[in-house]
């Protein structure tokens, strides 16, 4: 298994050139990350002019910055903090394996893109969750030394594949879970991903914990909220809607909408009130209350973690399921890639 980056390369490539395929809110409603897990992808930023070739080194060494530190860290061995932190290390093995190349293939991006100077941040909100052996360690307790295996073994079993797209990195957004399908990217990040279509995802509120949710608001709270978002906004008189002319996406989730008059995104407006997720639906009450209803969890886009776990129990491996959430790319080692800002 330690070999499966050659081995997997071999049979896919050679034999059939397969193409293969965080975002928590603090505050009322906001999904909590103890015992859970986020998926933030910010807008993707623009791609630089790529080098020739990249250039031979015996390790991959990155620049990570955690908190007020930046320190050189192996690329392998900052994927496993990634995976560790990013999906629970109880899933299938062929879903921890899928996270561990998204999560290579995403971080490729973000430092090729030139975020942080060509470093990544151990931020969920910029780049991806991370987390030390050391906090690892203190957060499982007695089970660490069982989780750790199995996330460094899916990690190994991967090591140096990731996703492709013309030849680059992609970005390999990802997310706890979706209600039936997943979101088209410019949907949520404005730019057209053609990697990332709406797809099927079959996880249900039987395998996915508070799947579906709901909160709500008193009307104090309404207000307190709105002046958050925009001091200036005038909450509609008694009777009137919050909330107008409400568009929603083939997926179910809302694109676009007025929030006291106002243009806002469904992503905008999902943050605005700490939601789960942007397949929403909203009551009124006669107090000038409001209740949010959602299914699933976070922005949509990429693979579904839940989703992943569900395929993998399923029978599908790892990169049945990559080439399931991120259709028309390729599995391929980073030394097969077009570099950008970025050498190893």
């Amino acid at each position: 298994m330690k070999n499966m980056a050659r081995t997997l390369l071999i049979s896919f490539l050679a034999a059939l050139s397969v193409p293969a395929a965080s975002l928590g809110f603090a505050g009322k409603g906001a999904f909590s990350a103890g015992g859970e897990f986020s998926a933030a992808t910010p807008e993707p930023p623009v791609s630089a002019e790529p080098f020739a070739e990249a250039p031979s080194v015996p390790e991959r060494l990155i620049q990570l910055l955690d908190g007020d530190k930046c320190v050189s860290i192996p690329l392998e061995e900052y994927i496993v903090g990634v995976v560790a932190a990013e999906m629970p290390a109880s899933f299938e093995a062929e879903a921890l394996k899928a996270q561990a190349v998204a999560a290579r293939s995403y971080t490729l991006y973000r430092i090729s893109s030139g975020v942080h100077g060509g470093c990544i941040c151990s931020d969920p909100s910029c780049c991806e969750a991370w987390l030390s052996e050391e906090a690892l360690r203190e957060k499982w307790g007695g089970a660490f030394d069982t989780l750790y295996t199995r996330v460094k073994d899916a990690v190994a079993d991967t090591e140096s594949l990731c996703l492709s797209f013309g030849g680059e990195a992609i970005l390999a957004a990802f997310h706890s879970s979706s209600d039936a399908f997943t979101e088209d990217s410019e949907n949520v990040f404005r730019a057209v991903m053609p990697y990332l279509r709406s797809v099927s995802s079959p996880e249900t509120e039987a395998e996915v914990p508070n799947f579906a949710s709901s909160v709500h608001f008193t009307r104090e709270e309404v207000s307190d909220t709105i002046s958050r978002w925009d001091a200036s906004a005038s909450i509609p008189a008694s009777g009137g809607a919050l909330i107008t002319d409400a568009v929603r996406s083939e997926s179910g989730r809302i694109i676009r909408a007025k929030l006291c008059g106002r243009d806002v995104s469904g992503a905008e407006l999902r943050k605005i009130f700490s939601l789960r997720s942007a397949k929403m639906s909203w009551e009124t009450g006669d107090d000038g209350g409001m209740d949010f209803f959602c299914t699933g969890y976070g922005h949509g886009v990429g693979m579904s973690q839940y989703g992943a776990k569900v395929m993998a129990r399923q029978g599908a491996d790892c990169a049945e399921i990559l080439a399931h959430y991120y259709p028309g790319t390729e599995l391929v080692p980073i030394s097969a890639l077009k570099y950008s800002r970025f050498s190893f």
